[in-house]
Parts: structure tokens; C-alpha cells; sequence
């Protein structure tokens, strides 16, 4: 009798021990959950969640009391019924262990762009765990728009604009656009301004004119640098009568609002050359050597003008 109570004293000491190691072991699991850098969720079949991580209340801005009160939370992140469809097929009877990006909302309307993968538990419950990627691909779209874009002026670089020709004229082939136009500008006398006020200077007056020529158009039209001081618009689905509407609007704003170049109000003027897209037109190189030509003769005219090329 003595020892089994022995036995059973010891045996006791012994769950006792194993119950405080398995406390244990879920103090440390629950720690690593709360304190993981990745995001991780869970929601019932009902749609309510069951997991909510802190890394998830700080990215989406709801607390987990407040995620876990709501019917269907889902919502809150893919207001589109179509693509909340989509993500809750993703986490379905079979559930696809690899990374899918999708882009929910947060609390305050921010689009993020999230990698999840689903894993599904021994008891049959899904555990979605996602890397948030927002700011890397803030990073990719903003290292592929320098790509495109002139460092000085802010408007879209040679290659650009004329990939830009290119898929008009593209368009235009297939019947999908209508009327367009492109206008080269060049600035006046441009090579007076750099010798008196120095590069500095230009750079100063080329960023001033780009200003005042952006408020002339429209949106959806398109301005390149092609080098130097020429610059061409892309004017889509227009003629050319809006062409010169903003050529004088453009020459106006340049007198009325001069430049400062080092305390000195400098007057710009600019010449350009307008050219419509034409039926026959090959390439990009068509087109600006029609709009090169007009405004050749804008020069010849006196410069301070627009001139339409003509055949």
C-alpha cells in the first residue's frame, strides 16, 4: 500500500511537471505568434476570424477584439465581391500552400500588397500567413518610373514618349483610337540663356517652362523631353485646333509669367511644330519628322509661334 501511494505521488509530480513544460511551451508559441514580423490570421468557415496577430492589427489598424466582432471581417479588407470571392476559394478545402499576392485595405482606405500562403492545421483549420510587400513594391514602381522619366524636368524621357507614339499608332491600326497629334516645342534662343546665367540657370528655365506648359494641357496628354530644350506632346484623340489653343496658351503664360534666374525676371518664349498622326504613318519616326519640319518652319516664320505641318 505504501508504494503505490508512493507511486502515485510520484506519478502526480510527474504531470504535475509535464502540464507546467505544456503551459510552457503554449506561453512560448503564443509569444511567437503575437510577436511574429509576419502577419498571420485565421477565419471560421462562418467568416468570423478566429487568429489575429499583433503584426495584423498594427499593418490593418483594427484591434483583435474589434476584427473578431465583426459578421464578415472579409469585407473590411476586399470591398470588391468579386475579389473577396476569389481570396476565400484561395482558402478553401484545399488551400494552396504557395505565396499569391493580393492587395487588401486597411482601416484608414491604404492598398497593401500582401503574400499570403495558406496552411492548414490537423484540425482542419486554415492559418493564412502573409509578408506584407507595400513598400517594396513602392520601391519597384518608383525605381521603374526614374527609368522613364527625365531627372531634371519631371517629364517622361525620348524613350518613353515615343513608346508612348508607338502605342498610339498601334491603337490607331487596330481601330481602337481616334484623332491625334503631336506637337514638338522648342525654346527660343535658348543657348543665350545658358551662356549668360550658366547650366544652373537653364536647368532653372527649363524646369519653369515645364511648369507652365503641364497648366496648359490636358489630362491625359503626355510631354517628353527628346533632348536639350525640345520637347514633344502627345495630344490624343484630338485634332489640331486644340494643338494650337495650347500653343498660344502656352506662349502667353511665358509672358506673363517670366522666370527667376538669380533675382532676374527672364521672359521665354518657345517655337512649335504640330503634326497630326497620319493613316500611312510606319513608325514614331513618321510623325516627328513631320512635326520636325513644321516646326523648322516656325522658326523660319520669326519664332514665338506654332506653325501646322502642311503637305
Amino acid at each position: 500500500l505504501g508504494a503505490f501511494a508512493q507511486h502515485a505521488v510520484l506519478a502526480a509530480a510527474a504531470r504535475k511537471r509535464e502540464l507546467t513544460q505544456l503551459r510552457d511551451v503554449v506561453t512560448q508559441y503564443e509569444a511567437l505568434f503575437q510577436a511574429a514580423p509576419v502577419l498571420i490570421n485565421a477565419f471560421g468557415p462562418e467568416g468570423r476570424c478566429t487568429l489575429w496577430n499583433d503584426a495584423c492589427e498594427r499593418r490593418f489598424g483594427w484591434s483583435e477584439a474589434e476584427i473578431k466582432a465583426y459578421q464578415d471581417p472579409l469585407t473590411l479588407f476586399y470591398p470588391d465581391p468579386h475579389i473577396r470571392a476569389r481570396v476565400i476559394d484561395s482558402v478553401g478545402p484545399q488551400p494552396s500552400r504557395t505565396f499569391r499576392e493580393w492587395h487588401p485595405r486597411t482601416r484608414t482606405g491604404e492598398t497593401l500588397s500582401v503574400l499570403w500562403s495558406n496552411v492548414r492545421l490537423p484540425d482542419g483549420r486554415v492559418v493564412n500567413i502573409g509578408m506584407d510587400m507595400t513598400e517594396s513594391r513602392r520601391t519597384e514602381a518608383a525605381l521603374a518610373r526614374m527609368a522613364r522619366v527625365d531627372s531634371l524636368t519631371g517629364c517622361w524621357n525620348r524613350a518613353e514618349i515615343l513608346k508612348r507614339v508607338e502605342d498610339r499608332l498601334a491603337a490607331a491600326r487596330r481601330g481602337e483610337s481616334g484623332l491625334n497629334t503631336a506637337l514638338m516645342l522648342d525654346l527660343d534662343y535658348f543657348k543665350q540663356v545658358n551662356d549668360r546665367y550658366g547650366h544652373l540657370g537653364g536647368d532653372t528655365a527649363l524646369r519653369h517652362f515645364c511648369d507652365q506648359l503641364r497648366a496648359c494641357l490636358r489630362e491625359g496628354d503626355s510631354i517628353g523631353r527628346l533632348g536639350g530644350e525640345e520637347f514633344l506632346v502627345l495630344l490624343a484623340d484630338t485634332d489640331v485646333e486644340v494643338a494650337h489653343a495650347i500653343c498660344a496658351r502656352l506662349r502667353l503664360a511665358l509672358r506673363q509669367h517670366p522666370v527667376d534666374i538669380d533675382g532676374e525676371a527672364v521672359a521665354l518664349s518657345v517655337s512649335g511644330g504640330i503634326a497630326r498622326f497620319a493613316e500611312g504613318d510606319a513608325s514614331a519616326s513618321d510623325v516627328l519628322r513631320r512635326a520636325d519640319f513644321a516646326l523648322y518652319q516656325a522658326k523660319r516664320a520669326g519664332r514665338d509661334c506654332a506653325v501646322e505641318y502642311r503637305v
